[in-house]
């Protein structure tokens, strides 16, 4: 008996949808995305989020251009709490943090892009492990895919209440441990 892939429609890309980006919070759409070391790793293509719950789950990571020798014609989705945001007018507020941060790397470096999204945990081999993004095609086999690339399961249960529990989906590190989260309203 074949088993049949279920393909979660509710998950949309932001650009695509009828929702839209709460007002103060960026549009990452485009920034560079950096590895721990500095190196390129492409750049974000858009945000797939859960039109129900209206969270974003994943960065759609465009790997084009990238400096880590990984396969450059594909896309990948990486877990929102996974990534961390920088910009440059963020510097003076947090270079006291920099002394605290590994020094293999810094977020803070005048060098670097003005607006960068950081993959402080994800390593060359995970990223050429992930499957390909293709859009529309989100099922709960690839989700969970993702999930044990990332990182080996400490269960090998994934209950959809429970799924987006997990530490990768905590998006109070992508949005700089602010108190209030980002939601999308109708058009």
């Amino acid at each position: 008996m074949a088993t049949v892939e279920r393909i979660d429609h509710r998950m949309e890309e932001l650009h695509d949808s009828n929702f839209e980006i709460v007002d103060g919070e960026p549009d990452i759409s485009g920034w560079k995305i950096r590895a721990r070391s500095g190196k390129k790793i492409g750049k974000v293509k858009d945000l797939l989020f859960d039109s129900h719950s209206r969270k974003v789950r994943y960065i759609i990571a465009d790997l084009d251009n990238n400096e880590l020798g990984i396969d450059e014609d594909r896309r990948v989705l990486i877990p929102i709490g996974m990534a961390e945001l920088y910009t440059r007018a963020e510097r003076h507020d947090r270079e006291r943090e920099r002394d605290r941060r590994d020094p293999a790397y810094d977020p803070y470096d005048p060098t670097l892009d003005e607006k960068v999204v950081y993959l402080h945990t994800v390593t060359a081999e995970q990223l050429d492990d992930l499957p390909s993004y293709e859009k529309g095609r989100v099922s709960r086999h690839i989700e969970v895919a993702i999930r044990r690339i990332l990182e080996p399961p400490e269960r090998d249960d994934y209950e959809r209440d429970e799924f987006y529990h997990h530490r990768h989906f905590n998006d109070d590190n992508f949005y700089h441990h602010k108190p209030h989260h980002r939601h999308y309203d109708d058009e």
